[in-house]
């Protein structure tokens, strides 16, 4: 019992947790990868949608600060301002600033303070002849807008403002979110610092972020793809584990059963075996015996013979004596089956002991109206060593039940072949051929389907065959006919 637990812990539950943890990483770093793909998209979105939106932002300043190169009023200033604030969403207020940076003109009611900004910025964009873009933390009071600084020149190409327009970033913050609310996106700035998050779902620490910049400002965005569901990959896993162990049992089972199978077999031949023990053991003790009153019979029926000559006298001596020919034949086939190793082995060529038998097989089919053909087909002399008459015995047999089998006539053909391994003679008849219940049961003793058979003729020629390391196989298709195939060892020893 314990074996087959450990068995079963080995060839199922073992496998099966291993396979489900390989399948379980596979699947979960192919939905990474998808997350990460979904993420690099969407990355790639919102860095064009940030790029179009401050892109257009410093156009729209760079075409206001050309509209105002050549002498214009305050008041016309101001209401160019104005105009332009209440056309842009984005932008939260416009100021018209001095070269020093002291606020003159803005579109923020209430918010006439002045700016504290590095004089780097003017500089800047004095130098550059450009937009300078930045954000609060880079020296402006307002830490939530990003600030857009555009140099204003007259017509003689000298500085006489600046333009400032301000976006919140909280405005920023609200697309991302309307466009990608179940991901978590970072800004960063060229300071490493924080400009603002967005999404709903934190991030777990250390986790791996797919990163890309903005194009007119240092801005890093950092997007988190998606976490893996534990809730979905424990479904996923217990699919796969179930899926893998119901799998394993079945192969488990398949197993189980090839294997019964097998030992039920190995059982079967080991009753056959024992039951052949038993018979040669009977054999053996028996045989002897049986022929020594024999011998004293058929003695005395042949002085009997001469002494009552009359026909009907002499009629019921030959079927006497045609019955102890039958004992003795049946008593031989026991000698055979209880003591086979008894006779002491040669060399000896297979083509040779079949052409030894061939005058009785011919005499034999000459009486059924057989046609009798033997094919050679060993191009060189194959050497068996074996005992001569076990072999002629053999192949004796086996034509005398091919003859039997075609008792209106027929063909009965001897084929004889070999390989560098195998002497092979093959037996094959267009007789009656065995039914198929009795093919399982052909080489059992006493199995015959002769009215006088005694079922021992193919068991004795097995146990010689088998003794001899060779295999003998039988096929048949009943009113077609039987091929009986015996395969010996070549030996590689040569005969003087």
């Amino acid at each position: 019992m314990l074996k087959k637990v450990i068995l079963y812990l080995s060839f199922v539950m073992v496998p099966a947790f291993i396979i489900s943890f390989f399948i379980y990483n596979e699947r979960l770093e192919h939905i990474a990868e998808r997350h990460r793909r979904i993420a690099s998209v969407t990355l790639n979105i919102h860095r064009n949608q940030l790029n179009y939106l401050i892109g257009e932002t410093e156009a729209r300043m760079s075409t206001l600060a050309t509209a105002l190169n050549h002498p214009v009023s305050k008041p016309q200033i101001g209401r160019i301002l104005t105009e332009t604030y209440k056309k842009e969403p984005r932008i939260s207020a416009l100021y018209l600033l001095n070269t020093k940076g002291d606020v003159m003109l803005n579109t923020k009611p209430g918010q006439e303070k002045k700016i504290l900004f590095s004089k780097d910025i003017l500089k800047e964009a004095e130098n550059s002849k450009k937009s300078v873009i930045i954000d609060s933390t880079e020296g402006a009071t307002d830490r939530n807008e990003l600030n857009i600084f555009t140099p204003v020149f007259d017509e003689k190409g000298r500085m006489t403002n600046f333009l400032m327009a301000t976006i919140p970033i909280d405005y920023l913050k609200n697309i991302i979110d309307m466009l990608s609310p179940e991901l978590f996106i970072k800004v960063i700035n060229q300071k490493d610092q924080i400009v603002f998050t967005a999404g709903s779902v934190p991030p777990e620490k250390n986790s791996e972020t797919v990163d890309a910049y903005l194009d007119q400002i240092s801005w890093k965005l950092e997007v988190y793809p998606t976490p893996v569901q534990s809730k979905q990959m424990a479904r996923g896993l217990l699919f796969s584990f179930l899926s893998i162990f119901i799998l394993l049992n079945i192969l488990f089972l398949l197993l189980q059963y090839i294997l019964l199978k097998r030992r039920t077999k190995q059982e079967l031949a080991q009753n056959e075996t024992q039951k052949l023990e038993l018979i040669g053991t009977l054999a053996a003790s028996t045989a002897h015996e049986i022929r020594n009153p024999l011998t004293g019979i058929s003695g005395f029926i042949q002085l009997l013979q001469k002494k009552y000559t009359s026909k009907e006298d002499q009629m019921y001596f030959s079927v006497i004596d045609q019955e102890i020919r039958r004992i003795n034949q049946i008593v031989s086939e026991f000698l055979v089956l209880g003591k086979p190793t008894a006779e002491e082995w040669q060399l000896n060529m297979m083509n040779e002991m079949v052409d030894e038998i061939m005058p009785i097989i011919y005499s034999e089919a000459h009486l059924y109206n057989v046609e009798v053909e033997v094919h050679n087909q060993a191009k060189n002399s194959a050497y068996v060593f074996c005992n001569k008459d076990h072999i002629k015995q053999v192949v004796l047999n086996l034509a005398k039940n091919s003859l039997e089998s075609m008792k209106n006539g027929g063909k009965l053909t001897i084929k004889i072949e070999h390989d560098q391994q195998m002497a092979e003679v093959v037996v094959k008849d267009n007789g009656e051929g065995i039914p198929k219940e009795m093919m399982e049961k052909i080489f059992q003793p006493f199995i015959t389907s002769k009215e006088k058979g005694t079922g021992l003729g193919l068991v004795v020629c097995k146990r010689i065959i088998s003794m001899y390391k060779g295999t003998i196989h039988i096929e048949s298709e009943q009113r077609k006919g039987t091929t009986v195939t015996i395969k010996l060892p070549i030996s590689n020893e040569k005969a003087d």
